[in-house]
């Protein structure tokens, strides 16, 4: 029994390694999202000197403590401010736009009284506060801006409640010697700003909800956004693209199959045309890909409450152009493919790889900077950004008009290729 499961095991080794596509392409697979996902996830969420978070910073503050919280800003690990851009200090005006072209995920701006603010809150609880904004993508994952937000906030309430201390106990002190007899007013107030005196900015000192500063997140002014995205705005799009591209090995093995078959040669004898041929065949995964979509967009909408937007014809034209791409590289890989082992293999390498460098398993942001030039050459890049105009960012036709003409250009490059390449027989 030994001998026959031996000899059995090495049969099946040679006819495994005789398929040289299908072994090379299961071993890459693994080494390629090995090598991809390790690449990409270096740092992620996780600044370091080499790749810190950079954030763009206006401070508008007529007084001296939006200075001193932007110094404070600049001394955080892991974190580079950005106030000026080709040597022009940024208003904002500028800020808004960075993030808005996406060059820049979150923008911090002080308001002009902020300093005054903060100083008149010491005394008065019932004044205005002072409002900072963080400025922010909506596509951008919360892992990554949470913390620079959190950072900011803790920073600018310390700072502030340090800085009303003294005022705060020589009122508290004065007004304490408003009670007392003559004699000992002068006194209780000689102790009051002895103790003022003494806190100095190494002082920990706890804040509370008085510090006179509020804090408030906002979409760039050009985004319709009537509702701030969740999760689901951002995680529905990205799981559905990924979803999409798998119709590439259904749709080669099908051919295939129709191959082995013989399907494809009886009907060559038909008076049918050999592109008419690959459209009728092309045309029914196309339609799955559009109803897949449909399907996903609408347990997002009905069981999470996603919103679709402001502008479904932008949003239908991305699913239509994503749908060509997937499709197109389907018959790319059947063209290409010889047997089920190397369709298989190459259709999950490229599904799994192109996802994983166009921002479906990690954001592009934040990944290196060399990683986020190479995402352009993923298809998923393109369709989520294109998604994310239209869901997340409330933008209509003309933002994207770019992605679209991209994501058309892959089908037509994959289709050309796939056509000169496709056997019949």
């Amino acid at each position: 029994m030994i001998h026959q499961i031996i000899a059995i095991t090495i049969k099946d080794l040679k006819v495994l390694f005789h398929d040289r596509g299908g072994i090379v392409a299961l071993f890459l697979m693994p080494a390629m999202f090995i090598l991809v996902m390790s690449y990409a996830l270096q740092g992620t969420f996780e600044p370091t000197a080499d790749q810190p978070y950079e954030v763009l910073v206006v401070n508008q503050d007529n007084g001296e403590l939006g200075a001193e919280a932007v110094k404070g800003l600049e001394d955080l690990d892991g974190v580079t401010i950005i106030n000026t851009v080709e040597d022009y200090t940024l208003d904002f005006e500028a800020a808004d736009a960075l993030v808005s072209a996406g060059d820049y995920p979150i923008a911090v701006i002080f308001p002009t009284d902020f300093t005054d603010t903060i100083m008149n809150a010491a005394t008065d609880s019932t004044i205005e506060k002072a409002t900072v904004s963080f400025i922010v993508d909506p596509s951008t994952a919360s892992q990554f801006t949470a913390p620079i937000q959190g950072a900011v906030t803790g920073l600018v309430q310390n700072m502030a409640a340090t800085a009303q201390a003294p005022l705060r106990i020589t009122t508290a002190f004065d007004e304490m010697a408003a009670g007392m007899p003559p004699e000992q007013q002068g006194f209780v107030g000689q102790i009051g700003a002895a103790f003022s005196e003494s806190l100095n900015s190494n002082t920990d000192v706890q804040f509370d909800e008085e510090t006179g500063v509020n804090f408030a997140q906002v979409a760039p002014s050009n985004y319709e956004i009537k509702v701030y995205p969740s999760s689901v705005t951002q995680n529905v799009p990205g799981y559905t693209i990924f979803g999409l591209f798998f119709i590439v090995q259904v749709l080669a093995s099908s051919i295939l199959q129709e191959k082995t078959d013989g399907t494809f040669r009886r009907l060559l004898v038909a008076p049918l045309s050999r592109p008419a041929l690959l459209l009728g065949k092309l045309l029914p995964y196309y339609l799955i890909n559009l109803v897949q979509v449909a399907l996903m967009f609408t347990i997002g909408v009905l069981i999470f409450g996603m919103t679709l937007g402001n502008h479904p014809i932008a949003l239908v034209l991305v699913t239509l152009a994503t749908a060509a791409a997937a499709t197109g590289m389907g018959l790319l890989v059947a063209a290409i493919g010889k047997t089920p082992e190397q369709i298989s293999g190459v259709a999950t390498l490229l599904a799994i790889t192109l996802a994983a460098i166009g921002g479906m398993m990690v954001p592009t942001f934040a990944m290196p900077e060399a990683m986020q030039t190479i995402s352009k050459i993923s298809p998923h890049a393109w369709a989520l950004m294109g998604y994310q105009d239209v869901i997340v960012r409330g933008l209509g036709m003309a933002a994207v008009v770019n992605e679209i003409s991209v994501l058309l250009g892959f089908a037509i490059v994959f289709f050309g290729i796939a056509a000169w390449r496709f056997r019949f027989d």
